[in-house]
C-alpha cells in the first residue's frame, strides 16, 4: 500500500526533526537543495516545497550568496507525560494546559468501545470529544466514552475546566487500574483541521481502558497527539527476565 503523504511533507518531517534536534551547526549552511534532492531522491521542485514550508515556519533562513541555515527555536514545550507515572501526570497536564468540549452527548455505545469497556453492543454511556491546546496550540484530539451511570454527574463545562479524573473522583469512583496501547495514526481531515497539520501527518495514538477498585471498566479512552508536541518519557532499570538480564520499567515517579 503506498504512502498517501505527500512526498514533500514526509521530506519535511524529517528535515524538521533534524533541525530541532539541532543535527545542522548554526553557523553552517545547510547541504544545497540541489544535495539534498539528490540525498532524498526526489525533485528540486519537491525538495523547494519542503524548504518553503520550513522557512515559513522560521526554522530555516535563507541568506542570498551563502545558503540555507537551521533556526532551531531557542526552547520547545512540550507536553511530558510519564508512562509509569499515569494518573498523577494526566492530573498535572489537565492542570498546565486547556480544553474545549467538541461534543457531548449521551449515546449508544459503539462496537469497538463496547467490546473495550465489556458492554453489550448499544449500551448508551456518555461520549465527549476534546480539544487540549498548550500556550493555544492544539496538541491533542480525544473521544472518550465513559459509563452512563458515572457520566450523569457532571456536565461539558465541567470537562473543560477540571481533569476527568478529577471529576471521576468527585463523583465517588475509586481508580484502580488503566490499560494503555500506544500506536500511531494518520491524520483524517477532520484531526487534521483541528490540530493545525496536514491530512495523512502521522499522530501518536493512545488507547486507554481505566477501571475501578471493583475492576469495572469505567471510560474508553482513544486520543491522538501531535508527536512534535506531545512526548512519553519512561524510566527503565535492569531486571531478571526468563531469557536473562532485561529492561523493565520503574515503578513510581522519581
Amino acid at each position: 500500500m503506498m504512502d498517501p503523504t505527500p512526498l514533500y511533507h514526509r521530506i519535511y518531517l524529517v528535515l524538521r526533526e533534524q533541525i530541532l534536534d539541532r543535527k545542522f551547526a548554526p553557523d553552517k549552511p545547510m547541504p544545497s537543495e540541489n544535495e539534498l534532492a539528490s540525498a532524498y531522491n526526489v525533485s528540486r521542485v519537491t525538495l523547494r516545497k519542503t524548504m518553503e514550508r520550513l522557512e515559513r515556519e522560521g526554522l530555516v533562513l535563507r541568506q542570498r550568496g551563502r545558503g540555507t541555515f537551521a533556526v532551531p527555536p531557542a526552547s520547545q514545550t512540550s507536553v511530558q507525560a510519564d508512562v509509569s507515572g499515569l494518573v498523577e501526570n494526566l492530573l498535572a497536564m489537565g492542570l498546565s494546559t486547556t480544553v474545549k468540549v467538541l461534543e457531548f452527548e449521551y449515546t449508544e455505545t459503539p462496537p469497538d468501545a463496547a467490546a473495550d469497556m465489556e458492554l453489550e453492543p448499544g449500551t448508551v454511556s456518555q461520549r465527549a470529544v476534546r480539544l487540549r491546546s498548550l500556550s493555544g496550540r492544539p496538541f491533542s484530539y480525544a473521544e472518550t466514552y465513559v459509563r452512563e451511570d458515572i457520566g450523569r454527574n457532571f456536565t461539558a463545562e465541567d470537562m473543560e475546566t477540571t481533569p476527568l479524573l478529577r471529576l471521576f473522583e468527585l463523583a465517588g469512583v475509586k481508580i484502580a487500574s488503566a490499560h494503555q496501547r500506544v500506536t500511531a495514526r494518520a491524520a483524517d481531515n477532520v484531526v487534521a483541521d483541528l490540530l493545525g497539520v496536514e491530512v495523512g501527518t502521522p499522530l501518536l495514538c493512545i488507547r486507554r481502558v481505566v477501571r475501578d477498585d471493583t475492576g469495572a471498566v469505567i471510560e474508553r479512552i482513544r486520543a491522538l497527539y501531535r508527536p512534535d508536541i506531545y512526548e512519553f518519557e519512561l524510566n527503565l532499570t535492569l531486571g531478571q527476565g526468563p531469557d536473562g538480564t532485561l529492561w523493565q520499567p520503574v515503578q513510581g515517579t522519581p
